[in-house]
């Protein structure tokens, strides 16, 4: 093999940043959780002079056999990573006997290789691995478009740290393949709808005649109509024959090309009244957006296929979600009036009253409580405090230079900052479990943290479609539906309990702290054992003992279109032992 200078062999930085994420998430996912080559492997042997000059640098070589098509792929680790995310070097080899080649261009080709290397490996006829393999190829080629994308249309518009922090996400979730997929938005829409190109826009408002609009409230109130709307339509409220339903713009271009719908216009039960009211700003989930001045977040339906899910709201997910909020309100007052931890719940939802499923979860909304306006310019969602950008530096950096008060920030300093974090979010999470049966699917994306000089002061969970709730924990059994969705078996809470809450999001963060060279991953993870050993119950111990702890597995999930029953895979648990290390 004819060597080649090194600046010709490294990828681009949004490359290098994809094959890492598609990297990490297949070693997570296939078995390969420690893919480095052992200390007296010299690995290929047409690679022997690169794995050399890698280790020379202080790189640890990896090696990673994608299934049976034969290819490896070969590079290096400049950080590695006890929960799997680990720092890629900024070049890579693909090499199928004994021909290797360099990865310098195209993150695509990759995702073709694990495309083509999970439909080998699948355990199905080969009509229907060939149908997985060729879908997942499309969402992750369409993900990979949609980020180089916001690339190079980052919006020069300034806007409050808040909104910046939710509609910055240019890589998604670094645990996914199709993070940034979007099926169903044309390039015109993407302009429009899209919150990493700085979108922002008015609700579509249909006026619904009374008896056809479902509703159902947490505290007794009617969802409130944004007063803007309120005086345009003065007239129709006034005969009190019709009340109002949001709707995403896209949505209901989407709705008024059906023929249900249109039928129901010509029969005078809806009315559609078109943009209007507040500026409405799409978060990082893209369907929900915030309402500033109503106070309020809308997690409204998308029949678009966003990652590997139609982003609408089934009424099963609706009824999850109000019966999460119902359950949280039969609660003592104090676990909403903590200053450090604060729940945002869905306080109603509207619907068309139809017998056709499809229909009503096109046409679904569910209303949410945001966090008090006094807070808004101090909180923001924590997956954008810690998205490293293809270039630059992760912006939690700045909020650790912050707390500092202008010293470098020293290892004490990250100590006392993750300690803090773990106060506003680890710890109050855990005792709504332990305490109530209550598990919220605290991710990074449902995690809103407000920051004060830096330091974290309080954390808010959102999208209470996610919970999960003890049946053999919860006080008030009796007044929630028997057949309740949010109700599960105690050992599927804590599944889930130490998926998004542990691994997803405090994992992670962990990780990019120790990542920015200023502390490490066992020593954070010390201090956490060391917190949870305090708490006297049979789950914590058993936590702090147990060899693994789950982490879903949303590539395998993508690839056999297991959407709403996802795979799982097991993780080493970086808790075990630290207490007496």
């Amino acid at each position: 093999m004819i060597p080649m200078p090194s600046h010709l062999l490294e990828m681009a930085p949004i490359e290098r940043r994809l094959v890492e994420q598609y990297v990490n998430t297949y070693c997570r996912e296939t078995g390969f959780f420690d893919p480095r080559l052992a200390a007296d492997d010299a690995g290929p042997a047409e690679l022997h002079s690169h794995i050399e000059a890698w280790r020379a640098a202080g790189s640890a070589p990896y090696l990673v056999s994608l299934a049976k098509t034969e290819y490896q792929l070969a590079g290096a680790f400049t950080y590695f990573s006890p929960v799997g995310y680990h720092r890629l070097a900024p070049f890579a080899w693909i090499g199928r006997r004994g021909n290797w080649q360099p990865l310098t261009t195209d993150a695509a080709l990759l995702a073709d290789l694990i495309a083509d290397a999970l439909a080998a490996a699948a355990d199905q006829p080969a009509e229907t691995a060939d149908h997985s393999r060729r879908r997942l190829k499309t969402l992750m080629r369409n993900s990979i478009a949609q980020v180089r994308r916001f690339h190079l249309h980052k919006p020069a518009r300034e806007c409050s740290p808040f909104l910046s922090a939710e509609q910055g996400l240019r890589f998604g979730h670094i645990f996914h393949v199709t993070s940034k997929a979007a099926e169903g938005f044309s390039e015109e829409d993407m302009q429009r709808y899209a919150p990493e190109l700085g979108a922002s826009f008015r609700l579509h408002y249909f006026a619904v005649a009374a008896g056809m609009l479902e509703t159902r409230v947490i505290d007794g109130k009617q969802p409130a109509v944004d007063p803007e709307v309120t005086s345009f339509v003065r007239d129709l409220l006034a005969h009190g024959d019709y009340q109002f339903l949001p709707c995403h713009p896209w949505q209901a271009n989407y709705l008024l090309g059906l023929p249900d719908i249109s039928a129901l216009i010509n029969q005078g039960m809806l009315i559609s009244l078109g943009p209007m009211g507040e500026v409405a700003w799409p978060t990082s989930s893209v369907r929900t957006v915030w309402l500033p001045r109503q106070n309020l977040f809308l997690k409204l339906s998308l029949n678009i296929r966003i990652t590997n899910f139609i982003r609408n709201n089934p009424s099963e997910q609706v009824r999850r979600a109000l019966d999460a909020s119902l359950a949280l309100s039969l609660l003592p007052r104090h676990i909403f009036e903590q200053s450090a931890f604060r729940i945002l719940p869905e306080l109603a939802s509207q619907t068309l009253r139809l017998p056709d499923e499809t229909l009503r979860a096109a046409c679904a909304v569910i209303y949410r409580q945001a966090m008090p306006a006094s807070e808004a310019e101090h909180v923001r969602t924590i997956v954008a405090v810690l998205e490293e950008p293809a270039d630059g530096e992760i912006p939690m950096l700045a909020l650790l230079r912050l707390s500092a008060r202008g010293k470098p920030p020293s290892e004490g300093l990250i100590r006392m900052w993750w300690k803090c974090y773990l106060d506003v979010t680890l710890l109050p999470l855990l005792h709504l479990f332990l305490e109530h049966g209550i598990s919220l699917e605290a991710h990074l994306q449902n995690t809103l943290i407000a920051f004060h000089d830096g330091w974290p002061s309080c954390g808010y969970a959102r999208d209470m479609e996610g919970v999960s709730i003890s049946r053999a924990r919860f006080q008030f059994l009796d007044r929630l539906p028997g057949d309740s969705p949010v109700l599960y078996a105690e050992e599927q809470a804590w599944h889930r309990f130490q998926y998004y809450v542990l691994v997803n999001h405090i994992g992670h963060v962990a990780a990019c702290l120790a990542r920015t060279g200023l502390t490490t991953e066992p020593a954070l993870w010390r201090d956490t054992a060391l917190m949870l050993s305090s708490i006297d119950d049979p789950l914590i111990r058993r936590l702090l003992t147990q060899p693994t702890l789950p982490a879903k597995a949303n590539m395998l999930s993508s690839f056999h279109q297991h959407g709403e029953c996802p795979s799982w895979v097991e993780i080493p648990n970086p808790l075990i032992t630290k207490v007496n290390q």
